[in-house]
């Protein structure tokens, strides 16, 4: 049997998460029948309650180990952030690009050095 390559062995890994959010897919829905009409209308029409504030980390974290997109969180490049923070000594950064950026990041970049 051939090794893979290193561009193959890079295709192969940066998909594992999802083949195992996959590989638990009937498990996760059958958790989520268990809900039930009661729950899934709790899911939908919210009882009125303010929302878990700690729910979406909780739930990044719960399932981190499946290293899906949508809950990981990439470190920008170096460049970018160089960028980034000379746009922001020239204010010329549009508001969408700052609603992207955690008020860490943020920070971070506004006490970076250019």
């Amino acid at each position: 049997m051939r090794l893979l390559t290193p561009s193959q062995l890079g295709a192969l890994t940066s998909q594992i998460g999802f083949v195992r959010y996959l590989r638990d897919l009937p498990m996760l829905n059958y958790h989520f029948s268990k809900l039930g009409p009661e729950g899934w209308k709790n899911l939908v029409e919210p009882n009125g309650d303010a929302p878990n504030p700690h729910h979406d980390r909780a739930r990044a974290i719960w399932l981190a180990p499946y290293d899906l997109p949508e809950y990981t969180k990439r470190p920008m490049h170096q460049g970018a952030k160089r960028d980034l923070a000379r746009a922001l000594k020239r204010r010329r950064v549009p508001a969408w690009v700052l609603n992207m950026l955690s008020a860490d990041e943020l920070k971070e970049l506004e006490g970076g050095e250019e």
